[in-house]
């Protein structure tokens, strides 16, 4: 914990003299250049805890992470506060969604501290060995942004020099976005060390600087959409993504990565580091402060439950139903929905999709009456302080709206997963290993470990699986695995973006049929989709932020 709260506080007090908001148009009077700051290893490392900082500030709170509410793992609340969120979720947003805003500047906040130590590192009188660390933290994490972002938003302003001021920039095409994310992945991978050895980039046994193969592993990811929607490379590109995710895999024992054994370990406090985390954000609450913390302990609760919850996403109906039942499904969704009273107690335990008698007419007992997620949820000991264990519905939950949960942002069976899809639509004409991948990602999650069950295809041995059912049950399991994190790299909405089915879960929300739970009792989503004709890309990308395009006039679709 000593090391955390010193990054936390080395963060603050090197972070660049410039807004975090709206960075293309900002007065450079007084900010730090490449020419002036790089003198020191100290600064070296300055610029490289800022970056970071920026970097947790992608993934705070839920903001820039609504669109991914367009997956068909989430929906949201259509009233409360919460329209933003529903917006999104079907497919509506306007220019001025604060989701839509706060994507935008985050990312590019990232892409303007990464550009001025991409510029500048080298004139730092120290070490190779440093410059390259330095630099590539800030590769690696430029392409990460500029990743979000080109699926997001779709041609972006390119920027990579800190003299650009972004009023007048053009919109690169979504090819040129992948061809320097790609380069600067490669040089990450080619020139960082696959392991550190002091804090703050080694901390409770993991690499919390990128190292090379946390690198290559994100490479599998970006070559794999790349074969997909929109550029449509194909089996090149899923042959280069199995290639990179593969060079991961056989150097297991290595790296050190694993699978949780116990699936409800997977998103708990209890195991908040460890190497099943391929790449990580960390958050340390420094002082109460929520500048250095993860924000979301009470996003998944929903409100009305009298312990604060947020409720910022819920579990959208027909993925939950179609959703695996086993280890898995009970650490990602509640088993059960609990109500608390004032001093924490449980009152009433009951099903989400309960109901009963209210004034003659049989109503939900839970308002929101859909699945809750629980994968950022804690729970709370006898005097309110959160418990590092796995969530448990039964105890009381957690009420603090901060802690210091490390979002996995790849986890190995990610990777796991990618290399058996991405061997699977390659051509390939061995895949023992593909299906070995699957099998051991799946075993530990469902009842049924050598039986896979694909929706739309059914339940088939995964030893015997063809090419395109591998393929196929890998995308699925993908999806389970991380269904209501939207930390992920690569979330449920991103994969059906890749595979150009974000129409399939538009089609289902503008159709709305009533979903059967259990004899007797239906259920329909609760977010109407105004915008009920669908716009090919223009449904898919969410629009320029109105607050950039008013100083941009190219960006314009």
């Amino acid at each position: 914990m000593k090391s955390k709260i010193l990054l936390g506080c080395f963060v603050a007090a090197a972070c660049l003299a410039t807004s975090c908001n709206d960075f293309l148009t900002e007065d450079p009077k007084g900010q730090q250049v490449p020419e002036n700051y790089f003198i020191s290893q100290d600064a070296l490392d300055g610029s490289v805890y800022a970056l970071y900082e920026r970097v947790n500030l992608t993934q705070g709170w839920t903001n820039m992470m609504y669109p991914q509410w367009q997956g068909d793992d989430i929906t949201a609340n259509p009233g409360s506060n919460k329209q933003a969120c529903a917006a999104l979720d079907a497919f509506s947003a306007s220019s001025d969604n604060k989701g839509v805003r706060d994507a935008w500047s985050a990312h590019y906040s990232v892409i303007k501290a990464a550009n001025l130590i991409i510029a500048g590192a080298a004139q730092t009188p120290t070490s190779e060995e440093e410059i390259n660390i330095a630099l590539g933290q800030a590769k690696y994490w430029r392409a990460y942004c500029y990743y979000y972002l080109v699926r997001v938003f779709g041609p972006l302003p390119l920027i990579t020099k800190t003299d650009a001021s972004g009023v007048d920039a053009q919109l690169s095409s979504v090819d040129d976005i992948y061809k320097l994310i790609v380069q600067d992945l490669e040089d990450a991978k080619n020139t960082l060390p696959d392991s550190y050895d002091k804090a703050p980039r080694h901390n409770s046994g993991c690499d919390i600087y990128i190292t090379s193969q946390a690198a290559q592993a994100t490479l599998a990811a970006v070559y794999m959409s790349m074969a997909g929607y929109p550029l449509n490379l194909g089996a090149e590109y899923y042959a280069k993504a199995a290639a990179e995710a593969k060079a991961v895999i056989d150097k297991e024992a290595d790296y050190g990565f694993f699978l949780e054994s116990e699936w409800n370990q997977v998103y708990s406090m209890g195991h908040n580091y460890n190497k099943a985390t391929v790449v990580g954000i960390d958050n340390s609450p420094v002082n109460g402060s929520w500048s250095h913390d993860s924000q979301l302990t009470s996003c998944c609760r929903f409100e009305g439950l009298g312990d604060g919850g947020w409720g910022d996403a819920w579990g959208e109906i027909k993925f939950w139903q179609n959703y695996p039942d086993g280890p898995r499904k009970d650490a990602v969704y509640a088993p059960k929905v609990t109500f608390e009273d004032g001093d924490g107690n449980i009152t009433r335990t009951v099903d989400w999709w309960e109901q009963e008698m209210v004034e003659g007419e049989m109503k939900p007992i839970v308002a929101a009456n859909h699945p809750m997620f629980c994968v950022f949820t804690t729970n709370a000991d006898e005097n309110g302080n959160e418990i590092a264990a796995p969530y448990d519905y039964t105890k009381r939950n957690y009420r603090g709206m901060t802690n210091g949960h490390r979002h996995r942002v790849i986890r190995y069976s990610e990777v796991l997963l990618w290399y058996a899809e991405s061997a699977a639509r390659s051509g390939a004409t061995d895949l023992t290993l593909a299906r070995e991948c699957l099998r051991k990602v799946h075993a530990r999650a469902c009842q049924d470990a050598d039986n896979i069950s694909i929706p739309g295809v059914g339940t088939l041995p995964i030893a015997s699986l063809t090419a395109d059912q591998l393929a196929e049950a890998a995308y699925w399991e993908h999806g389970w695995e991380v269904a209501g994190y939207w930390c992920a790299m690569v979330t449920r909405r991103s994969d059906e973006f890749r595979m150009n089915r974000l129409k399939e879960n538009f089609d289902y929300r503008v159709a709305n049929l009533p979903v059967e739970i259990v004899p007797g009792i239906q259920v329909k989503e609760q977010v109407t989709v105004v915008k009920n004709q669908w716009d090919g890309d223009n449904s898919i990308y969410v629009p320029y932020p109105d607050t950039e395009v008013e100083k941009n006039p190219n960006l314009r679709r």
